[in-house]
């Protein structure tokens, strides 16, 4: 048995696991030499090839990675461009990581003393604090999307911030994708209604607005050249029915959301939410 084969996926593992596999200290300081490993503030051992950047400095910090860097790592939706590492570090520490955005508050679940990211409990509730409210949502509806929570669970714990309570209430679970979180809450912002995951001619349509006004919203992944031409089929069967289809992709809702809600608010100004048989 290597330690690289009892590492976590992310390429990190606490020494006292291998203490608990009857590991003596002179083993483990061969094996971590042999297989090109280092061990960092002495209970962290890292794989330097297999370990991302940011595990390594929460090892190197005795901190975890909260928030947006956490949720990242546990395949959650990670809000804009910005890369910096976002740690939980213990109010007490005296540790300075000047590329990181450090947290000190403490969450409502207890952290596994061998783990270098934070519990998503935390993690959510961290990015409630730190997040703008739409991003913050993104955050929450993409772990439920993930289904590494339930709603039922959300609004049984106790959060301490009135963000994260009103998060709490509020998630739905129904987005499919970070974009269609940030545009279904810019428009109710605006007054608009959005049902989500409506079936419509044999598929699920992203939003509707009133009867007749569909919403679509692609995500940054490109679709394959089969998935496209199927949504596109998709919308030609929509207009057919007598619906309005207005198809908007990642770019145009984070970086030209003002445009977008012109459109939106215009259709509905012109009655395409409305059934064009409405007498």
């Amino acid at each position: 048995m290597t330690v690289r084969s009892q590492l976590h996926p992310l390429g990190y593992l606490h020494r006292n696991d291998l203490v608990d596999l009857g590991w003596r200290p002179d083993r483990i300081r061969r094996a971590i030499d042999a297989e090109g490993l280092v061990l960092l503030r002495r209970q962290w051992v890292i794989a330097p090839d297999a370990a991302p950047p940011a595990v390594a400095l929460a090892a190197a910090s005795g901190g975890r990675l909260t928030c947006v860097s956490a949720a990242a790592l546990r395949g959650l939706w990670r809000p804009g461009h910005d890369d910096t590492v976002h740690l939980w570090i213990p109010a007490h520490s005296g540790v300075r990581c000047p590329n990181a955005h450090i947290h000190r508050s403490t969450g409502p679940a207890a952290a596994h003393p061998r783990s270098l990211i934070e519990p998503v409990e935390n993690l959510l509730a961290t990015a409630a604090l730190c997040l703008g409210r739409d991003d913050a949502r993104t955050v929450w509806e993409s772990a439920l999307r993930q289904h590494l929570v339930t709603r039922e669970h959300l609004q049984a714990v106790p959060w301490r911030g009135t963000r994260a309570r009103e998060l709490a209430a509020d998630v739905t679970g129904l987005s499919d994708s970070g974009i269609e979180t940030l545009a279904v809450s810019r428009l109710a912002r605006a007054g608009v209604a959005v049902r989500q995951q409506v079936p419509l001619a044999g598929h699920d349509v992203d939003g509707l607005v009133g009867t007749h006004l569909v919403l679509q919203f692609d995500g940054f992944a490109h679709h394959r050249a089969s998935d496209r031409r199927r949504d596109i089929a998709h919308d030609r069967r929509l207009r057919l029915l007598g619906y309005t289809v207005l198809r908007y992709d990642y770019h145009e809702i984070v970086n030209e959301w003002p445009r977008v809600e012109r459109e939106i608010l215009a259709a509905i100004a012109q009655g395409l939410h409305l059934s064009p048989h409405r007498g």
